[in-house]
């Protein structure tokens, strides 16, 4: 039997249902906030994405497992549901109710509270479920829009038991730096000593998963389309510094995929109050600051205005309007469309949120600085 399929058994919340429905992949829709809780079901699996999922795959053994998060294992279990559907609720009562939710983004990873290895040996599918337990919740919110962002950090860890099925998914996406890949936690060189800029691209297509090989073949098999929500340069000493290589290779690999790409432009820009230009369809810029004058900035920079702004609620807090409602006000009538971070549950305070590449001594870079590198990106468009 395929892994993927190994402990994607018939498991129920809630309710019992037989091998029919469980596996028919129809999602089971609330009725209001916290009124029910969805039954999960069993992803009915392409032998190309069984392939693709299974591929580079070490397997989730118990020795895979770290410390178990309480919070992943009840929202697998659907016992957080009610502050999704307010999420939705809010982003529907400010006008974002076509907001693209990246939930629970890099999951392959182990540095989030919902990390797939956060689940348990008995659960290791834990991830899949509390995903389908909060789309099927944000779903049944009136008046909503929302699509689904699924993202891997590349090459990182196996998502064969995270992948909730496509009914759930809109989008497929993988966060892309230019950054390690060499010994001992390095960057890629040459026998001359030189940062090998090719070979690091090398890496970035044939990580596995997420790499961007694994990405297209991934999404030809499942049909969705391809979002990378962070992706950049890097200045550290374990970066590739000022690679315009890297910013063409990206560029033309989103092109080649009508792929949606945000540029991380958090202290990358200094900050503009207006933008304008023709709508550069497909681009967008991230920020943790969460301000629509860094994406007006880094627009500016391209030489008009972004379609999409990455923006991220609070990773310590669980979804709340008291909380959110200061992260999604500046974005109401700022006319971009969100792809929101959003986590399936709250960080544990020592966990750090990412804070983005910059230069040593917390120097930030800035684009600006790197003609070569905003050429490249340009051209790319």
């Amino acid at each position: 039997m395929p892994k993927i399929l190994s402990a994607l058994g018939l498991l129920v919340l809630g309710i019992g249902v037989l091998g029919g429905l469980a596996s028919c992949g129809i999602p089971t829709t609330p009725v209001g906030p916290g009124a029910s809780k969805a039954v999960f079901h069993q992803p009915e699996l392409s032998p190309a994405e069984i392939a693709l999922l299974d591929d580079g795959d070490d397997g989730t053994s118990a020795s895979y497992f770290q410390t178990t998060s309480k919070d992943l294992l009840a929202e697998a279990a659907g016992e957080d549901n009610t502050s999704f559907y307010d999420l939705g609720k809010l982003l529907v009562k400010d006008g974002l109710s076509s907001t693209i939710i990246n939930l629970g983004r890099e999951m392959n990873g182990t540095w989030y509270e919902w990390s797939e290895d956060r689940a348990t040996p008995s659960e290791p599918d834990a991830y899949a479920r509390a995903w389908q337990q909060v789309v099927t919740t944000m779903r049944s919110v009136p008046g909503q829009h929302f699509k689904f962002l699924w993202t891997l950090s590349p090459g990182t860890g196996p998502a064969a038991e995270a992948w909730p099925g496509t009914a759930y998914v809109d989008y497929i996406g993988t966060d892309v730096f230019d950054w390690y890949g060499g010994a001992d936690g390095t960057y890629p060189h040459t026998k001359s000593g030189a940062l090998n800029h090719e070979a690091k691209w090398q890496q970035i297509l044939g990580a596995i998963p997420g790499g961007l090989n694994w990405m297209a073949a991934f999404s030809q098999a499942t049909g969705k389309p391809v979002v990378i929500p962070e992706w950049g340069l890097d200045f550290h000493p374990f970066g590739g510094h000022d690679d315009p290589l890297f910013i063409a290779n990206v560029m033309a690999w989103m092109k080649a995929n009508n792929a949606i790409g945000l540029y991380w432009a958090e202290q990358h820009v200094n900050p503009a109050p207006t933008v304008s230009g023709p709508l550069l369809a497909n681009q967008g810029a991230a920020d943790q600051q969460d301000t629509p004058q860094v994406v007006n900035a880094m627009g500016n920079l391209l030489g008009g205005r972004l379609q999409y702004a990455g923006v991220y609620l609070a990773d310590t807090l669980w979804p709340s309007d008291s909380a959110d409602q200061k992260v999604l006000a500046p974005w109401e009538h700022a006319g971009y469309r969100l792809i929101l971070s959003v986590p399936m549950v709250p960080n544990a305070p020592g966990i750090r949120s990412y804070s983005g590449p910059q230069e040593p001594n917390n120097k930030p870079y800035m684009i600006a600085d790197y003609p070569d590198a905003l050429a490249a990106l340009r051209e790319g468009l």
